[in-house]
């Protein structure tokens, strides 16, 4: 790699020279500037971090460490909306995978704060409550879709209790009663947050919800998540008394839902409304009638981290992002309603 001598051997100039132009001194001619300038180009020269640390410049390195976030497709939206306010701001985004092992988290911050940079964001492929050990000394910090009690930096989630309100919303404005939950996996903190939105939105409505009807159609096996999910539809549609509608924990989940209605003969939505979470746009645009849902706003909460990152005096807070709904074509009226 070339190096600063390089340049200013080139260019015809000291070394001096060639820093002040790097620090950007006005002492220097426009004429020699340019000379310089030509040299860097044609040496496909460039100044090194650690150059611009000794110079007392900022690195315009920011970093994400992350718990297998890029290698989950839906979650990786996270990272596009950090990137699109890197670009921006003019950063260079390193990215840090810790596998969930803490150790790993532990070196992958020792090694961000070696590159001086400028601030490091903490991402979760889940909603999750974390606790951030290692050293951070002055580094600015941002978690995003993760959080600690009580705060000690910004932390950006989703409004998971919100969501759930949305997503018996959209059932229940289109009339149905009958409505059934399969939930994600029973530990999850969206889990619980949504649970609640849907029976605040179920009282509103003066809806009794049924305890019968409230499953989970997600369980804690690696490879197998939705093994359950047969079974599970089998218990709601076991007798005439059945639902009208079911609220899915995401849309993966949605998706195979509707499968095993069809293949039931059952028609969604004519017969049977169905609702997922995530608004993962490969399954709810792909699917036909499109997915009726409720996004998670994954790079909206990446780009307002990336945001409070770089203000330089974000206050130690919990952001909650909303999650919207959004009407597609998985949802109509209970049949009885449409025949009258």
């Amino acid at each position: 790699m070339s190096t600063i001598h390089d340049v200013a051997e080139k260019a015809g100039v000291s070394i001096k020279t060639v820093s002040r132009v790097l620090n950007d001194a006005s002492s220097v001619s426009d004429k020699t500037r340019a000379k310089i300038e030509q040299a860097m180009q044609a040496l496909d020269f460039a100044p090194s971090a650690a150059a611009r640390m000794l110079r007392g410049r900022p690195t315009d390195l920011v970093s994400v460490i992350a718990e297998q976030l890029t290698t989950t497709p839906d979650s990786s939206e996270i990272i596009k909306g950090i990137q699109s306010v890197c670009e921006e701001f003019g950063k260079m985004l390193l990215i840090g995978e810790t596998g969930g092992h803490p150790g790993t988290a532990g070196r992958l911050v020792a090694d961000m704060r070696e590159r001086r940079v400028e601030a490091i964001m903490f991402a979760t492929p889940h909603h999750a409550h974390v606790t951030i050990g290692p050293a951070l000394g002055a580094t600015p910090t941002v978690l995003v879709n993760c959080f600690e009690s009580p705060a000690r930096f910004p932390q950006i989630v989703p409004d998971d209790e919100g969501g759930g309100y949305a997503a018996a919303q959209l059932v229940l404005k289109a009339g149905h009663k009958k409505i059934a939950l399969l939930q994600l996996i029973d530990n999850m903190v969206a889990t619980r947050l949504r649970l609640q939105g849907f029976l605040r939105a179920m009282r509103e409505h003066g809806v009794r919800p049924r305890e019968e009807w409230m499953l989970h159609g997600a369980l804690p096996i690696p490879d197998a998540e939705f093994s359950h999910l047969e079974d599970a539809i089998d218990r709601l549609f076991a007798s005439a008394d059945r639902p009208t509608a079911i609220l899915c924990g995401n849309d993966k989940m949605a998706m195979r839902a509707i499968f095993i209605l069809q293949r039931r003969g059952l028609r969604v939505p004519d017969d049977v409304s169905v609702v997922g979470f995530d608004d993962f746009r490969l399954i709810s645009e792909a699917l036909d009638p499109g997915l009726t849902t409720v996004s998670l706003p994954y790079r909206e909460m990446g780009a307002l981290a990336a945001r409070y990152a770089f203000s330089g005096d974000a206050v130690a807070d919990t952001v909650r992002v909303p999650c919207l709904g959004v009407e597609r074509g998985t949802v109509t009226r209970p049949a009885k309603t449409k025949r009258k």
